[in-house]
């Protein structure tokens, strides 16, 4: 490639000669990342589950990367005793290097209302072992909504006209939780 003129199918782009990477001109190389801030939290916001006219107040982890709509830990649906159906089909679930997930395929369903603030809906989650987390919101449950995640301030705010149609009058901010919720015991 040329670094004065260069033609990608069909348009042409103008190339700088860079000594290293850089993103909206602020260069990586000279930006000091210190080892204790390569990590973060997860943003998990607080939840109640409606079961059988029962209250469960519980947390769920917002998953970017998670395919499926939502997900149920299965030790947590059955501490909670929640009614599971067979899934029509098998789902295989595959971990962040493309493995099958140590636990095996998803075979069973849990339909709960869920609540987020005064929010509520009508929620179907695969049923897996989830570890951590007793339930994972995912990119289906985060279109359908509409949200916009700021994880600069950990909030999720609802405004789609699903939402406003359907669960509230106005746009609605969520603010995750302050501390990683312990690992539950069941």
């Amino acid at each position: 490639m040329k670094m004065d003129g260069s033609l990608v199918d069909g348009k042409s782009f103008v190339l700088n000669a860079l000594k290293c990477f850089g993103i909206s001109r602020l260069s990586v190389s000279k930006v000091e990342v210190l080892e204790g801030s390569m990590e973060g939290k997860h943003l998990v916001i607080t939840c109640t589950l409606t079961v059988n006219n029962q209250e469960i107040p519980t947390h769920a982890l917002i998953d970017c990367t998670a395919t499926g709509i939502a997900f149920m830990d299965q030790d947590f649906a059955r501490h909670h005793q929640i009614p599971l159906q067979e899934s029509k089909e098998k789902r295989q679930v595959e971990v962040i290097n493309g493995r099958p997930i140590e636990s095996g395929d998803i075979t069973q369903i849990a339909k709960v209302g869920m609540r987020i603030q005064d929010r509520k809906e009508q929620l179907p989650m695969f049923i897996t072992k989830l570890g951590h987390y007793p339930m994972v919101l995912g990119i289906p449950w985060l279109r359908l909504h509409i949200v916009a995640v700021l994880f600069a301030s950990d909030t999720v705010t609802f405004g789609s006209k699903y939402f406003t149609t359907l669960c509230h009058d106005a746009p609605v901010t969520v603010q995750g939780v302050p501390e990683e919720p312990l690992e539950p015991v069941y």
